[in-house]
């Protein structure tokens, strides 16, 4: 197969185009954190159009297949009649994660309320055209000031999909023990955007939250709309049940909420999405159906039945939970212990192929080092917001590899 632009520029370009004095000037509004200087790489990655056309066209098929009944039925088995007629968003700032081959981009997993869409719009502010082909795909500086309106303009959308009219008047940002979350300058990003539109904004952690009647309160101010950060997807420990209780009443909006959780993010959910008889039966189109078997690796319910078959081909195989985030509680097969792997059959398991991660090659102290890269999309509705790189070593990114986190991704043409 013959080797792409992009592949050559991620395998021989190591040049920086971070501007450093733009990205230190940005850090100063973060008094009492560590800025966000530490979260970017100073190398660009890079994506060919044929293979962004690619992530829309899985997008629009998972879109297809989760807007049919059968589906919807069975992904959310759990929940009451009602709450499954819902035209479910899959809240702001879902992701779609891939690694990229030779085949294309490969769907790992997908992800509600996904971090870092905004540190990675501050990124791209701060670029150098250090050359023709990054010259050709940078965005200009009025479509980055387009794409922050539009960050601001999903949460309307959410509040109106509500069946809400006008503006929210009180915006929360919530995550547990918020200023100490790795996250938190994005935090206060979003918080001053908000602000910016009039709107008043606060970053809280649940505890500060008061549940009075069936509204929610934070020092006697109503809150209208939620972004949720918390990884408690469902809402069921204390002291989010309060936030729970609201929203289930309608008395407040949470995006994302437990629905677009169980309807998009559970890793169960590939398995769905990869079962070709289930899904021509229940109504999807052929052409839909190929893409996504095409596009999503070998997912499996780990059981008893499979443990012996799976325990063979663990070399080759990841294990993660039905339900989590991250990476936690996630294993490689090659290095499983007979013990742990007794562990996985009897919890809540899938088995999902092994792809391995493409390399970004880059400069670090003068010298190449070879990076993994995964690729990620932030999506809200039919819509890629953005489409990000994290480059790190280890089993998953990490933020903490010399020459790694958040890179810009270039949509290059097929011919340049």
């Amino acid at each position: 197969m013959e080797t792409s632009l992009a592949e050559i520029l991620n395998e021989k370009c190591s040049c920086s185009t971070l501007n450093k004095e733009r990205l230190s000037e940005e850090a100063y509004k973060f008094p009492r954190t560590q800025g966000i200087e530490h979260f970017y790489s100073e190398t660009p990655s890079f994506i060919n159009i044929s293979d962004k056309n690619k992530i829309r066209q899985i997008l629009f098929s998972i879109r297809n297949a989760l807007r049919l009944p059968e589906v919807k039925d069975r992904i959310l088995s759990d929940l009451d009649p009602m709450e499954k007629t819902k035209d479910i968003t899959g809240g702001v700032f879902l992701s779609l994660d891939f690694h990229q081959t030779k085949e294309g981009p490969k769907l790992i997993e997908i992800n509600t309320n996904a971090g870092g869409a905004y540190l990675q719009l501050k990124l791209l502010e701060a670029q150098i055209r250090c050359c023709k082909i990054v010259d050709i795909a940078m965005q200009n500086a009025e479509a980055l000031r387009n794409l922050e309106e539009r960050f601001y303009s999903i949460f309307m959308d959410e509040w109106i999909s509500n069946q809400r009219t006008g503006i929210p008047s009180f915006i929360a940002i919530v995550d547990e023990n918020p200023s100490e979350q790795f996250l938190y300058p994005e935090f206060l990003l979003f918080r001053d955007l908000f602000r910016s539109k009039g709107i008043h904004s606060e970053i809280l952690d649940p505890d500060q939250i008061e549940l009075i009647g069936e509204g929610l309160y934070f020092e006697g101010k109503k809150i209208d709309l939620i972004y949720n950060r918390l990884t408690d997807f469902h809402l069921s420990e204390d002291p989010n049940l309060k936030i729970f209780q609201s929203w289930k009443k309608g008395k407040v909006v949470v995006t994302p909420n437990p629905v677009d959780y169980d309807l998009y993010a559970r890793k169960a959910n590939l398995y769905v999405l990869s079962d070709k008889d289930f899904l021509i039966k229940a109504g999807l189109d052929k052409k839909d159906s190929e893409i996504l078997i095409s596009a999503i690796p070998d997912t499996k319910i780990v059981t008893s039945a499979n443990a012996d078959e799976l325990w063979q081909k663990r070399k080759g195989i990841f294990f993660k939970p039905k339900e989590g985030f991250g990476s936690k509680a996630v294993y490689y097969g090659g290095k499983l212990t007979k013990t742990k792997f007794s562990e996985i059959i009897h919890g809540e398991y899938i088995s999902q192929e092994f792809i391995p991660p493409s390399v970004r090659v880059t400069s670090v102290s003068g010298g190449e080092r070879e990076l993994k890269m995964d690729i990620r999309a932030y999506i809200y509705n039919d819509e890629i917001l953005l489409l990000a790189s994290r480059l790190y070593q280890g089993q998953t990114t990490n933020f903490r590899t010399p020459g790694g986190g958040f890179s810009p991704l270039y949509t290059l043409p097929e011919i340049v």
